[in-house]
Order: structure tokens, then C-alpha cells, then sequence
């Protein structure tokens, strides 16, 4: 007897879940992507920050063809120096270092960039309903979405309302 309480309770709820309209649903979903670097480089600090990134690029390439030069002498078999390896470590806690400080130069230089694009984006969403803004470009890089149609792309919208500020 009990068994037939348990089950005729479960069905009850589960015919009055299929039955019922959830709330979350009711509402269209409109999703849309953005190129985050294209709008970020549009916008005028975007200059300075691809100037930095070319910078470090430079000066960490440098350093990084240093340590490969010592790295393909141990991997042929030849045994470093003393100097030798105290110039490994240094390039080594050099490229860190010079990384390290690349990347807080860029971040406090993409700053102004970030806010302005998310504030327009903010913009965008309540003025067209759209209720998802996905970054393409971390969507390309994860492979979190696997087809999108290019009229999704609002990244020249952006880019416009930018330049128009």
C-alpha cells in the first residue's frame, strides 16, 4: 500500500513538472558573440596595449633564444659550465620576471579598453534583448561552441559604438 502512495505521488509531481510553464523559459534567448581583441585593439588604448604585447614579444623572444641555445647544447650531450648554467638560471628568472611585468603593463593598459567594450556591450543587450554575449575568441580557443552564424557576430557594432564615443 505504501508503494502505491510513493508511486502515485511521484507521478503526480512528475505530470505536474511536465505540465508546468518554467519560468526561466519563458523568455526568448537571444545570444550573440563578440571578437573581445578586435573590440579591446579598436578602442584607443588598444594601440598602446598591442604596442606593449609586440614589445614583450621582442624582449622575451630574446631571452627565450638564449635559454634554447643552452638547452640544445645539454640535449646534444655537452656538459655546461659553471658560468654556463649560472646564464641559464638568469635567463630563465629574467624571461619570468620580464613576462610577469609585460603582462601587469598590459593588463593596467587594457583597463580603459575592458570597461568601455563591456559597457557598450551592457548597451547593446538591453537595447536588442539579447540575454547571452559569448567571447568568440575563448569560445574558439575552449572549442566551446561548435557552429555559430556569422550574423551573430556583433563585434562591428562594438567597434562602431566605440569610435563613436
Amino acid at each position: 500500500m505504501k508503494r502505491l502512495t510513493v508511486l502515485g505521488a511521484v507521478l503526480v509531481l512528475a505530470l505536474a513538472f511536465a505540465f508546468t510553464n518554467l519560468s526561466a523559459q519563458s523568455r526568448e534567448t537571444k545570444v550573440v558573440f563578440v571578437r573581445s581583441q578586435a573590440a579591446i585593439l579598436a578602442h584607443p588604448a588598444g594601440a598602446q596595449v598591442e604596442e606593449l604585447r609586440q614589445q614583450a614579444q621582442t624582449e622575451i623572444g630574446d631571452l627565450v633564444t638564449g635559454i634554447q641555445e643552452l638547452e640544445a647544447r645539454l640535449a646534444a650531450g655537452e656538459e655546461l659550465s659553471a658560468e654556463d648554467n649560472e646564464r641559464y638560471q638568469a635567463l630563465v628568472t629574467s624571461a619570468n620576471a620580464v613576462q610577469e611585468r609585460y603582462r601587469q603593463e598590459i593588463d593596467a593598459a587594457a583597463q580603459p579598453a575592458i570597461q568601455a567594450v563591456n559597457e557598450v556591450l551592457a548597451q547593446l543587450a538591453e537595447e536588442n534583448g539579447y540575454t547571452v554575449i559569448l567571447d568568440a575568441d575563448k569560445a574558439r580557443e575552449l572549442e566551446l561552441v561548435v557552429y555559430a552564424d556569422t550574423d551573430l557576430d556583433i563585434t562591428q557594432m562594438v567597434i562602431d559604438r566605440l569610435s563613436a564615443e
